[in-house]
Parts: structure tokens; sequence; C-alpha cells
């Protein structure tokens, strides 16, 4: 076997493809394995997160007050382990032997106590397991032909050093300058290579374009991404592709231009199958997490069906809660629409929603934690034998995950622990994650060019090189330990190499794809204000006027570029006016409501997009809160409270009693959100607020001698254009059989008062003639303000302690409601003439905006509460 190994080359393609069996390409992980195999040493793999809860175990053995990790570990246990695991994983790598030496700091001596517990706790680092292939191989024979390095020796860790002084290395790769001497390139890599071998600069570069450098500049790195794929379409040849940035960015491109992917895996944690376990631990706290809870049920990867999990999650957007009536009746009509899965659906709703909550200062059962984790498995592992590869290997991913953190909190349990708080399984589930995983539907396809994401892993020459996003490098940083400890370490036969030699060797890699171009080095430098390569600098000092070429200016002429030119097309303008095709017909509706006339008086647009068109906005893209939050939950509780027989009687204490203990109840079932940490200043304004809400009812029922009250009333009735529906927030009775129906707002007293002084109070109106037709009498009306506890009224013969409001008509509702009709008539025969108003403000009425003076006036609605604004067209 003829093996080349470098430090950068696992999971890389820095080389020519070619017939390799026998003579792999590897990094440090694929030789390991190379080595470990046939000298029996492998071993069941041992996640990174279940070693930091092994080495959190051996910490624990030997905590105590005057350990230098006491207080850190104290507060965050998990994250304490992680950092002195990657420590002493760093040390061993280099050679320490698990000893302070004497003279040693507290810190070396508390680590080397810490040493001494893990025999048999801590599964074996990468130091390690090559101390154990080091003591291998000077007992067994080893079949390897050759091995050449692609890097110095030197720039391996001392481990590594130790197991490569055992076989045989007969080689270690030369880079030097490739293309022809004269070409600009060539001057350039001759000059590169010898100021970076310590040699004094050479006289600088004069600037050519003999097509040997190219160096382009875009404003935005989608722009540059668009002209690399150009570039790879149109010029393909012998490349290498380097990238260290904006990865996913450039093999999306590549794909949405038909040309092959990289297959660039830039991992992310934020993959959708790696957010189902965190979503599904974060609702096991209380108070409960709406948010999380809401984000659980809509995410389309979910251990509970979608045709159940999606009307649950629609609910507790609008009514964020669970376990009251509408939550009730929401699983009864599931199970009814799905009888067959009735049972599976109410044990996964019982499971996943239902489930106990464990207060964060006492910590959830690290049972409950891994039975919950386990289920996730199980759901992950099913879908692995998914025929859709894609669902199968995002569902790998998922499954890992879930399979790490059960490990780790099985093994905390193994070790005592019976709990554990939100910030620690926070940080195990984040440990467990790591750096995510890969976008599985942007594979490697057959076309390819080699490609590298280290530039220290291109070992070979390629006629054209590109360097994709020139831009910084990740710097390594400085030790954090003093120089005393490090020479400390030193005695314990650690070899850590200086700074200034990995910023070295860091320079040395830097400069492989650019020796290896033969006729092409191509520099995409990152958009202005970014941050650009060092080595971009020292170019510009070697070359002189090597100026970037702006990538918008050749690629302004599409057609001359090479580019599919694409024909513009503008943004539709506003119009206050839509004019639908002559055998466009809309049809009435069989039922309107006072939402529905509304729209369909003051905005047609609105009303055709909603009624006709159907065009819902999603209800999933927040929770309902603040203002229609408090009005829903305040509706509840006053329904409650006029629906019990004793309620009214109450005053006092016992009314605040009865408000306690209902409001809990209410919000516990519809407006969980006010629980929420940070929440509780909310819930006492509202508490506060209802409480003088209910004596204010109570007190202007009484006045108006109010013997019966209907809340939640139903109506129903009918008008010119067909039937009427809806519901009436209060309808109250007096001794005298008078009626009058109260509507309730949570705020805008003041705009109510208007509206009642203006006779524009359509939803009385409306709800007035349906009680109308019922009892062949025209009710009173009123509106309740909820958080000022006011009742306004546009006279005081019903409520005599209402606020008046005077109106410009005497008897305003009944005309109010002929107005209505008349408007209804006219705007309707605009619509069965395909003329649709957009009345929005900024768009200029016109002649036919206008009601017959006898009808009801149409207002433009405000945009706040306007869906459909963005379809409406944009401005010039």
């Amino acid at each position: 076997m003829k093996i080349t190994f470098g430090l950068n080359l696992d999971g890389e393609h820095g080389w020519h493809p070619a017939n390799r069996l026998g003579e792999p390409v590897v990094g440090p992980m694929g030789m390991l394995s190379l080595l470990e195999t046939p000298l029996g040493l492998l071993r069941a793999e041992v996640t990174h997160a279940e070693r930091i809860v092994q080495y959190r175990e051996c910490l624990k053995r030997c905590d105590r007050s005057d350990r230098f990790f006491h207080a850190s570990f104290g507060v965050d246990p998990l994250g304490t382990a992680s950092m002195l695991l990657s420590w002493r994983d760093t040390w061993r790598l280099h050679g320490w032997n698990g000893e302070a030496a004497s003279g040693a700091s507290a810190r070396l001596k508390d680590m080397a106590a810490v040493e001494a517990q893990v025999h048999r706790v801590l599964a074996p680092s990468v130091g390690e397991r090559l101390a154990g292939i080091d003591e291998a191989l000077a007992k067994a024979a080893c079949r390897i032909e050759r091995i050449e390095l692609a890097d110095s020796l030197a720039a391996f860790p001392k481990r590594w050093r130790d197991v490569l002084a055992r076989l045989p290395v007969q080689s270690m790769r030369d880079y030097p300058p490739r293309a022809a001497a004269g070409s600009v390139l060539g001057k350039l890599q001759a000059a590169l290579a010898s100021a970076h071998t310590g040699k004094e600069p050479v006289a600088r570069l004069r600037w050519r374009d003999d097509g040997s450098v190219r160096i382009v500049r875009a404003e935005t790195t989608l722009a540059a991404a668009r002209w690399v794929a150009h570039l790879l379409h149109s010029q393909p040849g012998d490349i290498a592709l380097i990238a260290e940035h904006e990865r996913a960015l450039l093999d999306t491109t590549l794909d949405a231009t038909d040309v092959a992917r990289q297959g660039f895996a830039e991992p992310s944690p934020l993959t959708p199958a790696l957010q189902v376990l965190p979503l599904a631990l974060a609702t096991v706290w209380e108070p409960l997490d709406v948010y999380a809870l809401l984000q659980f049920l809509s995410h389309p990867i979910s251990p509970i069906s979608g045709y159940a999990r999606w009307p649950l999650a629609e609910l507790v957007a609008d009514c964020p809660g669970i376990g009251g009536p509408r939550w009730l009746e929401a699983l009864r009509k599931i199970e009814q629409r799905h009888p067959d899965a009735a049972a599976q659906i109410r044990e996964a709703v019982a499971f996943w929603v239902e489930h106990p909550r464990y207060r964060p200062d006492e910590g959830a059962p690290l049972a409950a934690l891994a039975e919950r984790t386990r289920r996730v498995c199980d759901f992950f592992g099913m879908r692995l034998a998914d025929p859709d590869p894609i669902r199968s290997r995002s569902s790998a991913g998922g499954y890992a995950q879930a399979v790490a953190v059960a490990t780790a909190l099985e093994t905390m349990r193994a070790q005592g622990e019976s709990t554990i708080a939100p910030p620690a399984l926070g940080a195990l589930v984040s440990r467990c994650t790591g750096q995510g995983a890969p976008h599985v539907a942007l594979d490697a396809q057959a076309g390819r060019v080699a490609s590298v994401s280290h530039p220290g892993a291109l070992i070979e020459p390629f006629e054209r090189v590109i360097w994709w996003q020139f831009a910084a490098p990740v710097m390594p940083r400085r030790y954090p330990w003093t120089r005393s400890e490090i020479a400390a370490l030193a005695r314990c036969g650690v070899d850590l190499p200086d700074l200034s030699e990995v910023l070295a060797r860091q320079g040395v890699e830097w400069l492989r794809p650019i020796l290896n171009a033969r006729k092409e080095l191509v520099l995409v430098l990152p958009p202005p204000g970014d941050e650009v390569h060092p080595l971009w600098q020292e170019i510009q000092w070697f070359i002189e006027n090597a100026r970037p070429e702006a990538l918008e200016a050749s690629m302004g002429n599409a057609r001359a570029a090479g580019f599919a030119e694409v024909a513009h097309r503008p943004l539709p303008q506003r119009r206050r006016w839509w004019q639908l095709p002559a055998d466009t017909r809309v049809a009435h509706r069989e039922r309107e409501s006072y939402s529905s006339l509304d729209a369909f008086i003051n905005s047609p647009y609105q009303w055709v997009l909603k009624y006709v068109a159907r065009l819902d906005p999603s209800r999933l893209l927040a929770i309902t809160d603040r203002n229609r939050l408090y009005g829903n939950l305040a509706h509840r509780l006053i329904d409650r409270f006029f629906r019990g027989d004793a309620a009214r009687q109450l005053r006092a204490s016992a009314l605040q009693a009865w408000l306690s203990r209902e409001l809990e109840r209410v919000i516990v079932d519809e407006g969980a959100v006010l629980l929420m940490h940070g929440r509780r200043a909310d819930y006492e304004r509202l508490r506060s607020s209802l409480a003088r809400t209910l004596a204010e009812l109570q007190r202007q029922f009484a006045q108006a001698s109010v013997i019966r009250v209907e809340s939640e009333r139903k109506l129903s009735g009918a008008f010119v254009g067909g039937a009427l529906e809806g519901t009436a927030d209060l309808i109250v009775h007096t001794a005298a059989d008078a009626r009058a129906i109260v509507d309730m707002k949570w705020s805008g007293s003041e705009y109510q008062r208007k509206r009642l002084a203006a006779n524009r109070h359509l939803q009385l109106a409306i709800y007035a003639e349906m009680l109308r037709q019922e009892t062949g009498e025209w009710p009173r009306v009123a509106y309740f303000v909820l958080e000022a506890a006011s009742l306004l009224a546009p006279d005081t013969t019903f409520f005599p302690e209402a606020r008046a409001v005077e109106g410009r008509i005497e008897v305003s509702t009944p005309l109010l409601w002929q107005q209505v009709e008349k408007a209804w008539t006219w705007r309707r025969a605009q619509i069965d003439a395909g003329m649709i108003e957009v009345a929005l403000e900024g768009i200029d009425a016109t002649e036919a905006s206008h009601a017959p003076k006898d009808a009801f006036q149409p207002e433009t609605l405000s945009p706040e509460f306007n869906d459909y604004r963005w379809l409406a067209g944009w401005e010039g």
C-alpha cells in the first residue's frame, strides 16, 4: 500500500481523479483508521458529547473548593468539562504523559489529578490512540510500502511524528512554482516562494494582462458566484477550486445554473432534522414555552402526523395554550376526521404535548428526557428506510444527534445523576449537534472539478486555479496557558509548537494554490468592506497596479459576456381600480358577516382576494399577543362570568378571588404566553384591568336594571345581499323586556367614540338588524372598552351611566342599516361590472369611489390590519 498523507486531506479532493486502488490519499482520521484496522485496535465509536460527559464525571470526582475549575464547574459543568477536555486532548496529542512536573502551576497539578481518574472512565483521545498504535507497531510488522507526506514532518504533532518514525516515510511532497517563468503568474510565484523562505523581496513586478493572473471582485457574493458558475461552464478544463467561505452559496448557484455541484458539504446546526429534538426538549419546562411548542407543531418533520399537528399549530398560534375547551374540541374534530388513527393521534399528542412539565430550578428527570430522546431516535430510525434518498439522508443526521444525546443522558444516569437543569441540557444538545449536518440536496455531481475547502489540501498542480472568496482565514489563537505552564508541560513531554511556527506553516499552506497554478490564477475577492486574505496584501506589494476587475462591469452587457439575457419585468404598479375580464363573474356569497361586509364596502379588493380568491395568510407566522390576546382573554373570562349563575352577585374580595381563579385557568388554556418568563407585569396589568372591567360592567348593568345577560350570542338574519350571521359579545335584557347589544373592544375609547358620533358603528348596526329580525324591535347599542372600563352609547336611554355620544342623526342605527344596504347594492353593481376598487392610502380616489349620498360612505381601512396590502401593486 502506497499512502499519501497530509494534515488537511480528510474529506478533500485537491488532486486529480485516478485509479488509486491501494494508493489512498488520506488525512489524520483516514490514516488513523488505516493503522488501527490491521493492528486490531478498532473500538466502538464514542461521540465527542459522550466524552464530555465522561470527563465531567472525572472533574466531579476531583472537585473541591481549592480546584481552579471549581467555580466554573459549579455554574456550567458540561461547558467546563468541554473546555478542559480540549486542553488535555491537545496535550495528549503533543506528547503529554498525564503528569505534572515539579514546580508546575496549580492548574497543571489539578489537571494531573483529574487525569488520574480517567482510566476506564474516559474514551481515549486521538493522541492516546496514536500512542497505542506506536506501541503496537513496536511489536508488529507494518504492511505499508511507502508513505508520502503532503506536509513537512515538523508540521505534524508529536504523537504523529512518533508513529511516522515507525513507518516507511520515503518522501515529502514539494510545491515549486509551476507557471512559465516569464509570465506574470510565474514571476509572482517565484517572488512569493522566495519571500516565504526568508529571502529578501525581489523588485516589484510590473502588471501586464497576459491572461495568467486575473483578479476580480463583485459588489455582492451572489454576483461573484454567478460569474464563477459562468466561468466553469464556458471555459471547462483542468481546474481546481478553493472555497473556504460561502461554500453553500456557491454550490447552490452552480446548481441553479446547471453547472455540476462541487459537493461543498458545509454543515449547519439549523438543518430541519436537527431542530426536532431541541424543540421536543424545549417544551418539557414549566412554564410552557409557547413559541417552542408552535415551532414543534408546525415543523415539517415531526413525530406527530401532519393532519393532527397542523390544526393544533394553528390553534396554538391563535389561542396560545393547551388543555382548554378549544383544544379539546380541536382534538375531537381531528379524531372524527381520522377515526382509524384516533388512538394513535391521542397517544402521540399526550406524549409530545400534554406531558408533565418540570420546574427549571429543580431540573427535569434524566429518565423522562432519555425516554423522550429515544422516541425521537425511533422516529428517525423508521425514516432511514424512506425510499426518497434526501429524506433518508436527512433523517440520518437527526438520528445521529438523538443517539448521541440519548447516550450522553444514559451515561449521566449511570454516573448517579438523576436530573438536569435547562442550561446543562441545552449545552449537551448543542455539543451533540456539533457543527450540524450538511445540506443533503447539494451532493457532488459528475463533472465537478477538483475542489478543496482548505488551501493546504491542494497537493497537485492544475492548469487553472480559482480561489473563491479570497477573504480573511481563521487565524490560530494564542495558547490559554502561561509561559511557565508551557515550559512545565514540555518537561512532561508536551511539544507544543510556538505560535510563530504555526503562523509560518499556515503561510506555507496558503501558497499551495498559487504555486500549483500552471497557466492561470483567478482570485475572486470578497465584496468591498469585507476583510481580504493576508496574501492579497503581499500580492498587491509584489505587483504594481494590481487592481481587481469589477465584475458588474464585465457582466453588464450580458450578451457580450456570454450570459443568458433576462428580460426585465417591472413590478405591477398600484392603481385605484382593477378591471376583471368580461367573462369573469364574481358570484354572490351564501352568507356574509360583519368582517366580510366591512371589506366588501370599504375595500373591495381585500374582499375579492380573501373570500373569492381565498388567499389566506398563514396563521402560523406569529403567536397572538398584546392587544389581540388581551381582548381574546377578556372575552373568554367575561363569557364565563356571565354564564355563571351567581357570578354577577360577587363583590369585593369574593369577586377578586373569582377573578384570580378563573383568569389563571383561562390563561393556562388560551394565553400561556403570559406565564412565560418576563411577562408577569403584563399578567398583572391584565388582571388589574379585568378587575375594573367586571366591577364597571356590574355597576352599569345594575343602573340599567339588567336582569339577564347573554354572552357570545349567535345571531342570523337576511339582507338585500343574502344571509347574515354573527356573534354578539353581550345581549342584555331588562325587566321591561328592553334589549341592548354591547360589543366589547380591548382598547380605542376615542376611536369608538368617534365612530358612534359619526354614525359609522357598522358592526353594531349589523348585529342590531339581525336581532331586530328575530325580535321585531330595534335593540339599543353600545361599545364597552375593556382596558379603560368605559361604556360608550349613543345616548343614556338604556344605560343611564354610560358615556353618551351624540350622533349626527337622532335615530342612528336604523338609518345606518338602510345606508349599509344601499352601499352594498352600489358596490355589488361595480363588482358585477368587473370593477374592483383598491382603496388604499396614497392612491387617489376617483369619482366612482364615492357612494350615493344616501348610502353608507366607504372609508380607507387601516393598513395595519390589511393582509393584502402588498398584493395591491408597488409605487413607481
